[in-house]
């Protein structure tokens, strides 16, 4: 049996899915612009349904929707060059009808169909007078121009470039469009916006490199659609990236779209059969609460963005915006993209700070800290700016101009007959670069040193292993006479055994190790056994971080072999660090 032409059109509303506010604010612009061109008082976009019409974009009408007795627009669907009624009062059809016969006693109308790709008519735009009017031919070809744009804009909804071709739900693109919109519909409305991460990237990397993308894209999409359910009513869902979907509502207060998270939560992490292989999704939301007209819809999504990283760091179901992180990201963004004039404009200088031989407090040796002073922010701390060039092309720029201003103060010392060694932090995205050590040795006998001269600081991890890149240009380095040290010894990963598979000269004991000394007799042995141990190995000892003469004298009594730290020295200038050199520290 062929289908009626009601089903016609409700299978065509279905597929254009506009039956909510989101798509009828889209529409508002070309509402006001058809009220505008005919001076009418009155003008809506109608979609007609099984028994009532929804007016999804109005002007000058509060009525949403009415039973499909009381539609003029539901005989403007039978012609293709629309109805013009010039006085309703007049016409036998109308003249009962409530917003004819009462308030806002409304008199003349005129509708052009919208008719759809497929030659379904599934709505009208329509303006009306409170007074009989005449419409010229040219009138109608004018309304019918602007219906035409209204069902574009209905059916560019569904096209490729506004739809996700995983999930099919709208996209992105979408989302800042009918964001803009409702802004537009009702400026300083306050809403929230959620953000559901359903597979963190890291997991979605390994399932597809294990399943292939079937599996993880039928995962993505049945997620899609539970959430779609889910907010059936609520809210227009969005898939705006790999893994993660979004919407706007409105609600009363934070509680409420905290039981609704909770409620999605619930729902959507009950496991999925993926192409015959069970998956769970997981769930990690970000909110933000917006104002329409204040806040776009890149704001919105950035914000989003932010809670839903926050809620993956700390594994938790859903966290909230937080402006103080947003203020870190930026400045980390701001640091990032400053760095580079940095380099050119001369905003980085060397501190040295010394390392003392613990049995006469001479000093040995010292660390090379690098210091930035920003032009705008002042002093900014290595701490907050080495894992920001770390994530950039950036680092590789500042380790050499490290290495090319500590080997020429070097030289210049070692001209001088000063006879202090320097330690140079390399990073794990350093040591990792092919070539580096090659480049590095190269610096360093281009000013007219000797490998000997120098030592490089790396801070441990799961990174470095004897067999890896890094492991082999730490075992390059070692093998031209460059002593490599193991820095924050003790702080986290700690572990003696890859340690005797590289070419490790020193261990400086982290601060946390050394802080409690004087009044913890359990941070007393593990010291102790620490030093022990890497003497037992063959390994220097130093103990970093000691800021006081009560740990100065413990670390001396365990035979720790150099010491660093405030009680000792502060990092200090090249001049000063010679000056130090030529008269020892003496103890107060």
């Amino acid at each position: 049996m062929a289908p009626t032409r009601t089903e016609e059109r409700m299978s065509t509303l279905g597929s254009l899915d506009v039956l909510d506010d989101v798509a009828g604010a889209s529409l508002d612009r070309l509402t006001d612009l058809a009220a505008r061109t005919f001076h009418a008082p009155v003008a809506f976009v109608s979609l007609i349904e099984v028994d009532r019409q929804r007016l999804i974009s109005r002007k000058g009408l509060a009525m949403h929707e009415s039973h499909i007795r009381d539609s003029i627009c539901a005989h403007t669907l039978g012609s293709a060059a629309g109805m013009v009624v010039n006085d309703l009062q007049l016409d036998p059809r109308f003249s009962s009808l409530p917003l004819v016969a009462g308030p806002p006693h409304l008199r003349f109308y005129a509708g052009t169909p919208l008719i759809a790709a497929n030659g379904v008519p599934i709505g009208a735009l329509c303006v009306m007078d409170s007074v009989p009017r005449q419409f010229s031919a040219d009138d109608r070809r004018q309304l019918q121009t602007l219906g035409m744009a209204v069902m574009n804009e209905l059916e560019l909804r569904t096209l490729s470039g506004r739809r996700d071709p995983v999930s099919g739900l709208p996209n992105r693109h979408q989302f800042a469009i009918d964001y803009a919109a409702r802004a537009l519909r009702s400026p300083g409305q306050d809403c929230y916006a959620v953000m559901i991460d359903v597979l963190d990237l890291p997991r979605a990397n390994e399932a597809g490199q294990v399943l292939g993308m079937a599996p993880l894209e039928s995962l993505i999409r049945r997620a899609g659609v539970r959430l779609n359910l889910a907010l059936d009513g609520v809210a227009q869902v969005y898939h705006v990236a790999a893994t993660r979907f979004a919407f706007v509502v409105e609600l009363p207060e934070r509680g409420a779209i905290e039981r609704l998270i909770q409620l999605l939560h619930d729902d959507l992490i009950r496991p999925l059969m993926a192409a015959a292989v069970p998956l769970a999704p997981q769930f990690h939301a970000g909110l933000c609460e917006a104002t329409l007209g204040r806040d776009s819809a890149d704001d919105v999504l950035r914000k989003m963005m932010i809670g839903t990283h926050s809620a993956l760091a700390g594994h938790v179901t859903c966290c909230w915006y937080s402006p103080s992180r947003d203020e870190r990201l930026q400045r980390g963004y701001r640091l990032a993209t400053d760095g580079q004039q940095a380099l050119q404009q001369d905003q980085f200088h060397l501190v040295y700070q010394p390392r003392f031989r613990a049995e006469d407090l001479t000093p040995v040796s010292a660390e090379v800290l690098l210091r930035w002073d920003h032009p705008q922010l002042g002093a900014v701390s290595p701490a907050e700016f080495i894992p920001v060039f770390e994530r950039t092309a950036l680092m590789d720029g500042v380790t050499a101009w490290v290495l090319e201003h500590a080997f020429t103060q070097l030289a210049q010392w070692r001209r001088e007959g000063l006879s202090l060694t320097l330690s140079i932090n390399l990073s794990a995205r350093d040591v990792a670069r092919k070539g580096m050590a090659d480049a590095f040795i190269a610096t360093l006998l281009c000013k007219g040193l000797s490998c000997t001269d120098v030592e490089v600081e790396i801070t441990e991890g799961e990174w470095l292993r004897a067999d890896s890149l890094p492991g082999e240009q730490l075992k390059q380095l070692a093998a031209a006479g460059v002593r490599v040290a193991i820095d924050d010894f003790g702080s986290g990963y700690s572990n003696f055994g890859y340690l005797t598979e590289l070419p490790v000269h020193t261990i400086k004991l982290d601060k946390s190790m050394i802080d409690d000394l004087p009044t913890d007799t359990r941070a007393q042995l593990k010291v102790q056994a620490v030093i022990s141990l890497a003497h037992g190995l063959g390994y220097c000892t130093v103990g970093e971080g000691a800021e006081t003469f009560e740990q100065v004298a413990l670390l001396q009594a365990y035979g720790c072999d150099e010491i660093q730290g405030f009680a000792l020295s502060r990092p200090i200038s090249a001049t000063d660090l010679a000056a130090l050199q030529t008269v020892p520290y003496v103890s107060a």
